[in-house]
């Protein structure tokens, strides 16, 4: 954490549902596992990729083929943050076709939905650990 407590790990979260959108994001809040940034859709989520650098995506596959063409744009490097960035898809279903192209894609962790909040404290939390405080 930086030296005003605050995270210091830029994590975005693409979700079209404001309720997931909003509850997990208050939840990293609270707990200051990342700074979670917030869009409501794949266009807004592409312009804030396009100006900020982010260490990592939560993205939802509500509009797949859209979300996956966005996914495919990070890897190539099409955004400023680094092309390597972990990233975490959310999906209601997902069937073997999705999970061979994701795993293409090299996504670390897939969400099925309903998802616990715990599951997504977890996934956080691994996908990008906090920093160790060290006292002098």
């Amino acid at each position: 954490m930086s030296a005003a407590g605050a995270p210091s790990i830029h994590v975005l979260l693409i979700e079209p549902d404001g309720l997931v959108r909003s509850t997990v994001a208050s939840v990293c809040r609270e707990l200051e596992i990342v700074r979670m940034h917030q869009a409501t859709s794949l266009v807004m989520g592409e312009q804030w990729l396009r100006t900020w650098e982010a260490d990592g995506l939560m993205l939802s596959l509500a509009d797949p083929d859209a979300a996956l063409e966005l996914l495919g744009r990070l890897r190539a490097g099409d955004f400023r943050c680094e092309a390597g960035i972990p990233v975490a898809v959310m999906a209601p279903a997902c069937d073997a076709a999705m999970l061979k192209r994701l795993k293409e894609l090299e996504v670390r962790r897939f969400l099925l939905q309903p998802f616990k909040l715990r599951d997504v404290v977890q996934t956080v939390e691994q996908l990008w650990p906090a920093e160790e405080k060290i006292d002098a």
